[in-house]
C-alpha cells in the first residue's frame, strides 16, 4: 500500500472539495440567480476539474532516489 504524502492531502481536499460544489450546482442546492443551461455547464466544468485535480495527484510521479544524490551542476565542470 502507499504512503500517503502530506504535500497531497491539500491537494485531494481542493479536488473533494470542488467535486461536491459541482454536484451541489448540477443537483440544484446551490441556488443562482443564472439561467439553469449556465449553472448546469458550471457545475460540469467543476466536475471534470476536479476528477483531473485528483488523477494529476494520483499520478504524480516521485522523485528519483538516484536524482537527489546526485548533482548534475558538479558533474558539467
Amino acid at each position: 500500500m502507499r504512503r500517503l504524502d502530506p504535500m497531497k492531502i491539500p491537494a485531494y481536499a481542493i479536488a473533494g472539495v470542488t467535486f461536491c460544489a459541482g454536484m451541489a450546482l448540477v443537483t440544484g442546492l446551490l441556488e443562482f440567480d443564472v439561467p439553469a443551461r449556465v449553472r448546469y455547464i458550471f457545475g460540469i466544468v467543476l466536475i471534470l476539474m476536479s476528477i483531473y485535480r485528483f488523477l494529476i495527484t494520483y499520478w504524480k510521479p516521485k522523485p528519483s532516489k538516484w536524482r537527489r544524490l546526485t548533482n548534475v551542476e558538479d558533474e558539467e565542470e
